[in-house]
């Protein structure tokens, strides 16, 4: 791939409707820097009033695709006409305004043959545990230069969409997506690497939901464990 740099870019978001505040938030921000973007709602009963009108937004509820919930945002891929960069965000960050030109460039410098992220996993003996048994490089922490990890977190990320072409449907498991994707990644050739930037490039907007995903992994990270096994399996 000669240019990274002229591709289309395209962001997806999963957003949850205990999270609608701080998502009204994030999409203006995002919005700003992509070619389009894809809304997945997962417990909406109908969209929020501001994307009433909205150009270059296409909104799907995730139920309707089945019982995806976060996964339901790498549906994109399913949408697009030709390779893209795809930036898959969370609802509850904040991201500067450059962040999307940011990925971009640390996929061209990779040659588009890699997943870049900001919130870095190295896994480290004795491999027990997901939770405990690992480096953490936190989205919020600054890193002076690219950082070669095992898993990133699948909010802040983005890769060349032709190079990583998933699809959830055919996942058994909707509520773990980092390990997961990091397997789709690892089985491809892919390696996943962090983006050297300050701190505070990006910051939560909120903290400790009671929905989160990391909260029910630390009371119970047996499968996580086991797929963390699998996935360094894989280097070998």
């Amino acid at each position: 791939m000669s240019d990274v740099r002229s591709l289309p870019r395209v962001a997806a978001i999963a957003t949850l409707a205990s999270r609608q505040e701080t998502f009204e938030k994030v999409l203006p921000v995002i919005r700003a820097q992509v070619d389009h973007v894809f809304i997945y709602l997962d417990g909406y009963a109908s969209p929020p009033a501001f994307l009433q009108g909205l150009d270059r937004v296409t909104v799907r509820h995730a139920e309707a695709v089945g019982d995806l919930h976060c996964s339901s945002r790498f549906l994109c891929l399913r949408e697009l006409a030709g390779p893209a960069v795809v930036a898959i965000v969370d609802d509850d960050i904040v991201y500067p305004q450059n962040y999307v030109a940011a990925m971009t460039e640390a996929l061209q410098q990779l040659g588009g043959n890699a997943v870049v992220g900001v919130h870095g996993r190295i896994f480290v003996p004795p491999h027990r545990s997901y939770v405990t048994d690992a480096l953490i490089q936190g989205f919020a922490a600054g890193s002076a230069q690219p950082c070669h990890v095992h898993e990133l977190g699948t909010g802040t990320s983005a890769f060349v969409s032709d190079r990583l072409p998933i699809d959830p449907r055919e996942w058994d498991r909707h509520d773990m997506d980092d390990i997961v994707v990091a397997t789709e990644a690892q089985k491809r050739g892919l390696p996943r690497v962090t983006v050297p930037r300050p701190p505070g490039w990006l910051k939560p907007l909120a903290e400790s939901q009671a929905d989160s995903l990391w909260a029910r992994a630390q009371k119970d990270d047996s499968e996580q464990s086991r797929r963390m096994r699998a996935l360094l399996g894989l280097y070998s």
